[in-house]
């Protein structure tokens, strides 16, 4: 092994030497007498290769080592294959949601592993990516090309961000496969016939008491599913006329300024709620599920093709700009759509709270009034 004493009595030679320090660490001394730290090492393909640390001494012997010790551990993870990072990063992204962190896997399992498990992330390439993505797009299903694209895009991230690798072969496949068609859900966008919706949910004397009330409630704040779903009495401020959502889609903390017409229906489902959730599912201490209210409106004769539960979301944005003329930026900060200036979105921490309790008056006035035509 060298030393600081050995390489300072190394004289200048008539032709290139090498000197041994260990592990593949050498120091190369021209007939110059520049003296340049290399490494020696197996690249991707099996075949030695040389890579330059620095000069010495602006690189000395420690720092040379450490540089040594760094490039081996990357040649270690060179090991890891496709399989063990995508597990490692599907349990790094931390999904809080249990049915999604499924959904990713049940991708990475069927179209993934398949072809790239066992392979070495450090060894796989875009060409070794793209037949999988064209043999999903030939079978029709465009956007989930996209997403799988996106899945193994992330995991080879991971993989450079731990230096399993050091590139990323399937973030150049972005864009690789044809773009899918966007499909709004659906949604009543007619005044008259939305009237006729809510009336609809107000006769339906068949339906469960707080899956009623929930579908009361859902054109007045058009929330997502699963934020009314898991809304909790808790959430609930009548004295402040405020509902408030400790974290929306979005990771952010979402209110709703509420009117006397949806403090009604509250009220009712709060004396009804076990506690647990504000809308009790069909079993005790347990939300409704996913799929409840959507049959519900199916039950009512409510056509899939003509209105899903989400589309209350679309039958306020609609109606509010058409009917009501209501200002587009109060609606979509009431939608929870995230402003698309961040500077502006991290600062603006008001949420112009009263003039959305002005637009969800009006609103609501208006939905009062569309549910007492005759």
């Amino acid at each position: 092994m060298l030393t600081t004493t050995k390489i300072n009595r190394i004289k200048t030679p008539s032709k290139l030497e090498r000197h041994l320090d260990a592990d593949g660490l050498y120091l190369e001394v021209t007939t110059s007498g520049s003296k340049i730290w290399r490494y020696r090492y197996k690249n991707y393909s099996g075949t030695w290769t040389m890579k330059s640390l620095g000069k010495y001494p602006d690189i000395t012997l420690e720092r040379a080592r450490e540089l040594r010790d760094d490039l081996k551990s990357i040649k270690d993870y060179q090991e890891v294959t496709f399989e063990q990072t995508a597990l490692e990063w599907l349990e790094f992204k931390g999904y809080s949601s249990k049915k999604n962190k499924q959904i990713i896997l049940r991708r990475i399992e069927n179209y993934l592993l398949p072809n790239l498990g066992s392979q070495l992330l450090s060894h796989i390439r875009a060409r070794d990516i793209l037949p999988i993505l064209k043999r999903i797009e030939a079978r029709g299903y465009l956007d989930l090309a996209r997403r799988v694209q996106n899945i193994a895009s992330q995991v080879f991230k991971y993989g450079v961000q731990n230096l399993y690798c050091e590139a990323n072969p399937a973030q150049l496949l972005q864009g690789s496969t044809k773009k899918p068609t966007v499909t709004h859900m659906p949604a009543i966008v007619d005044e008259k016939v939305f009237a006729q919706l809510l009336k609809t949910i107000d006769q339906a004397e068949h339906l469960m008491p707080s899956v009623k009330l929930c579908l009361q409630i859902a054109p007045y704040v058009f929330l997502r599913s699963a934020s009314i779903r898991m809304a909790k009495p808790e959430h609930i401020c009548l004295q402040n006329k405020l509902w408030v959502i400790p974290k929306d889609k979005m990771g952010r903390e979402h209110w709703i300024p509420l009117t006397e017409s949806m403090v009604e229906i509250l009220k009712q489902a709060l004396e009804l709620s076990d506690g647990d959730y504000l809308f009790n599912g069909s079993r005790p201490h347990k939300p409704l599920s996913e799929n409840t209210l959507n049959i519900a409106l199916r039950s009512m004769g409510i056509d899939k093709d003509v209105h899903v539960f989400h589309g209350f979301r679309s039958s306020f944005s609609t109606l509010a700009r058409e009917q009501l003329r209501l200002a587009d930026d109060l609606i979509e900060v009431q939608l929870g759509h995230i402003e698309g200036n961040k500077v502006k979105a991290a600062y603006d921490r008001s949420q112009r709270l009263e003039e959305r309790r002005e637009m969800m008056q009006e609103w609501s006035n208006f939905l009062d009034e569309l549910r007492e035509i005759r």
